[in-house]
């Protein structure tokens, strides 16, 4: 029952990844910026070699997991002069947080994503620990 879990997460976390790809390419949504590509298409091919390794069975798979939900949990965009920075990559579902000064949005699809995967890396090193 768990490995069957485990290969789903994984699997889901290589198809966010093609997503991500999808995105680079213009292929999903509105085209990027030539700042942003280089992001995405790290963020992508993170994705997609952790989903593989995760596959495996690697909890290396596992930590590059919570790197890529990582970076995607948190967009800022300020509302007056400022640099925005988000990473838009792969599912997302979040809650937009209104401040005076700027806007925040907190994907709560990647923070789940995120968590399930931290369990599932502590799960794998204890197991191999014992």
């Amino acid at each position: 029952m768990m490995q069957a879990f485990e290969t789903w997460l994984a699997r889901v976390l290589i198809l966010n990844s093609g997503l991500t790809f999808g995105v680079c390419l213009g292929w999903l949504g509105a085209p990027q910026g030539s700042g942003e590509l280089p992001w995405l298409y790290a963020a992508a091919l993170l994705g997609l070699v952790s989903g593989l390794l995760a596959l495996r069975g690697k909890p290396a798979g596992w930590c590059g997991s919570l790197l890529y939900y990582g970076v995607q949990l948190v967009s800022y965009y300020p509302l007056g002069a400022g640099t925005p920075w988000s990473l838009k990559a792969g599912l997302s579902l979040g809650v937009v947080l209104t401040f005076p000064s700027a806007i925040v949005v907190l994907n709560l699809l990647a923070l789940l994503l995120w968590a399930l995967s931290a369990a599932l890396l502590w799960r794998s090193v204890r197991q191999r620990l014992l």
